[in-house]
C-alpha cells in the first residue's frame, strides 16, 4: 500500500485549521492504533514503526517515517523525512513542529468520544514535551474526513438502493419458505443475502484483498431478534417459523471506489399475517422514535442550528439521541433500549464523524452539513423479540435528507416497497 491523502483533503484541512485558529493537525500511527491515520493514508493495518504527518495551512504535508518503511511513501506529494533511532525521530519531530504552539491530534478529554481517542497518552506527552499543546481533532474530522462529498453521496445512494431491494427480496424468500414448509435457517438466508450483496458490487469483507468493498448482514428470527448483534452460525441457527418476527440488517458500499460511503439499513417483518403479542406496539414506538429524531434535526435546521448562523445552539448527536430515547421511554420501552440511536458513516461503516449518542459515550460533537449517519432506534424484549428500524441520513445545509429508499412505515409484508 502507498500513502496518499484523499483528493481535496489538504485544502479542506487548511481551511478548517484557519477557521479554528490551530497551527496544525498532527497525525500519528503505529500498527493501526490510530484508525483515522490509517484510513486517511490508506495504510491498511498500519506501519510497524511510528509515523507522524503534519498538516499546516499554506504548507505541504510533512511526513516522518522509519527508514525501512519508505517504500510505502513512494510518490508521496509532500515533504518526507526518515529516521532510524528514537533520538533521531524526536529531533526530526521537533523540527517538524517548529513554530507550532497548538496542534490537534486524535484525543478526547476523559475519553468522552472513544472513537476519536486513538493516540496513546505517551505520544501526547512526547509532543507536549516539545512545548506544543495538544487539543482534540474531533471538530477537524467532522469538517474534513467525515464529509461525504458529491461522489461519496452518489455512491452511498446507489448502495442504499441496492441494499433496500436485496432486503425486500430476502424477506420474500423467507416468507415463501415458511409458506411452503421448507427448512430455511437464518444462516441460509444470511448467505443468500451476502451472495447478492457481492453480486451487486457491494462485496463481502472477506474479498477485501481483491480491492472490493465490505458488506455484511444480520438475520435474526423470533427470540434471536432480541439480541442486538446476533449473528447466525452455520449448524446452529434457527429455522424460520410462521408467525415469527424477522429482522434483517445489511450494509455495504460500492466496491473499488475509494470515495464510496457506506449504506446501512435494518428492516423488520413478520413471517405471516400477524406478529407476536406486543410486536405492533413496539414497532409503533420505534418508528415514532426514528421519525421524531429526523424531525428534530429538520426543525432545528429551519432555525439555523446546523449552520450556527443564529442564536440557536448548534445541534449535537447527543441531543438527537436524547429525543429518540424520550419517545421510547414515554411509550413504555425505556428498559428495553440497549444501544445508542445511531453511528456516523463515511468511508468506514462506523465512521469518524458524530454519533447520535448520549448514553454509551458523551458525544457532544456538532452536527454540520456534509456529514451523514444512521438513525436506528431499537427495543429488545429478552426471550420474545427485538425491533429495530434503521435509516440513513445525509445533512444538507437546508436540513436532513433521508437517503434510505422507502423507509418502512409498517413491517413486512404490509411494509413492502411503496407501502406508506
Amino acid at each position: 500500500m502507498r500513502a496518499r491523502l484523499p483528493d481535496g483533503f489538504v485544502e479542506a484541512t487548511a481551511a478548517e485549521l484557519e477557521r479554528r485558529s490551530l497551527d496544525g493537525w498532527l497525525l500519528f500511527d503505529l500498527e493501526g492504533r490510530n484508525r483515522v491515520t490509517c484510513e486517511l493514508l490508506g495504510l491498511g493495518d498500519g506501519p510497524s514503526r511510528r509515523i507522524f504527518l503534519l498538516l499546516r495551512p499554506g504548507a505541504k504535508p510533512s511526513a516522518l517515517a522509519h527508514r525501512i518503511e519508505l517504500d510505502a511513501w513512494d510518490g508521496w506529494e509532500g515533504d518526507l523525512e526518515a529516521y532510524v533511532g528514537w533520538k533521531e525521530m524526536e529531533e526530526a519531530l521537533g523540527r517538524m513542529l517548529g513554530g507550532c504552539e497548538v496542534v490537534a491530534m486524535e484525543v478526547s478529554r476523559r475519553d468522552d468520544v472513544p472513537f476519536v481517542d486513538q493516540v496513546p497518552a505517551g505520544v501526547v506527552e512526547l509532543i507536549e514535551s516539545l512545548d506544543v499543546r495538544v487539543v482534540s481533532s474531533a471538530s477537524l474530522i467532522t469538517g474534513t474526513y467525515a464529509q461525504w462529498g458529491d461522489s461519496g453521496y452518489e455512491a452511498h445512494v446507489r448502495a442504499g438502493a441496492l441494499l433496500a431491494d436485496i432486503a425486500e427480496a430476502a424477506f420474500e424468500r423467507g416468507l415463501e419458505a415458511v409458506r411452503e414448509g421448507a427448512c430455511l435457517t437464518e444462516h441460509d438466508l444470511a448467505e443468500w443475502i451476502l451472495a447478492r450483496i457481492a453480486a451487486a458490487g457491494l462485496a463481502d469483507g472477506a474479498k477485501a484483498e481483491s480491492g472490493l468493498a465490505e458488506g455484511g448482514t444480520i438475520v435474526a428470527a423470533g427470540s434471536n431478534s432480541a439480541s442486538a448483534h446476533y449473528e447466525p452460525v452455520a449448524g446452529s441457527s434457527a429455522v424460520l417459523e410462521a408467525g415469527e418476527v424477522l429482522l434483517i440488517d445489511l450494509w455495504g458500499k460500492v466496491a473499488g471506489d475509494p470515495d464510496a460511503v457506506f449504506a446501512d439499513q435494518t428492516w423488520m417483518g413478520v413471517l405471516g399475517d400477524e406478529g407476536p403479542p406486543g410486536f405492533q406496539e413496539a414497532w409503533n414506538a420505534v418508528r415514532a422514535a426514528r421519525d421524531g429524531a429526523v424531525e428534530l434535526i429538520r426543525s432545528r435546521s429551519a432555525d439555523g442550528a446546523l449552520l450556527g448562523g443564529t442564536e440557536v445552539p448548534l445541534l449535537t448527536g447527543a441531543e438527537v439521541d436524547r429525543e429518540a430515547r424520550r419517545i421510547l421511554e414515554e411509550a413504555g420501552f425505556g428498559e428495553h433500549i440497549q444501544h445508542r440511536l445511531g453511528h456516523g458513516m463515511d468511508r468506514a461503516l462506523h465512521g469518524f464523524g458524530p454519533n447520535l449518542d448520549s448514553v454509551e459515550t458523551r458525544d457532544e460533537r456538532e452536527l454540520v452539513p456534509g456529514i451523514g449517519f444512521s438513525v436506528e432506534p431499537g427495543v429488545y424484549l429478552s426471550g420474545r423479540f427485538g425491533v429495530r428500524s434503521e435509516i440513513n441520513v445525509y445533512l444538507r445545509a437546508d436540513g436532513p435528507e433521508v437517503t434510505t429508499p422507502r423507509p418502512q412505515m409498517e413491517p413486512w409484508p404490509h411494509g413492502r416497497a411503496g407501502s406508506r
